[in-house]
């Protein structure tokens, strides 16, 4: 009967350090889960925030563009009067030379437009 006891006494002793293993097992992986759960609660709001700035980069990006491009068209305008003026202007010397049959002056300036699309 001692012995039958005994190997109770002793089944149970290693059942016991067993579940007590398992337990403190268990108790670190919910501990790690939890600590997983914020990290990734985290993550989420920094990318959040992340998409927020760099929506609003984009559309800053994208009005200084429209604001380049307006502008570009605006000097290319100003640019083709000005050349148009000043071929206005070189036209009606050659004619005056023609006509008065004088050495024939040369424009002084040979700017060029390039229109660019």
């Amino acid at each position: 009967m001692e012995s039958i006891v005994n190997s109770n006494l002793i089944l149970g002793a290693i059942l016991s350090l067993l579940f007590s293993v398992i337990a403190f097992f268990v108790r670190q992986l919910h501990s790690d889960f939890r600590k997983v759960e914020q990290n990734l609660s985290e993550i989420i709001t920094s990318t959040e925030v992340i998409k927020a700035n760099m929506n609003a980069e984009s559309v800053r990006i994208f009005e200084r563009i429209n604001f380049h491009e307006k502008r570009l068209e605006q000097l290319e305008v100003y640019l083709l009067k000005h050349f148009e003026e000043e071929s206005g202007v070189a036209l009606m010397r050659k004619k005056k030379v023609v006509a008065g049959s004088e050495k024939p002056v040369l424009p002084t300036s040979t700017k060029t437009s390039t229109k660019i699309t």
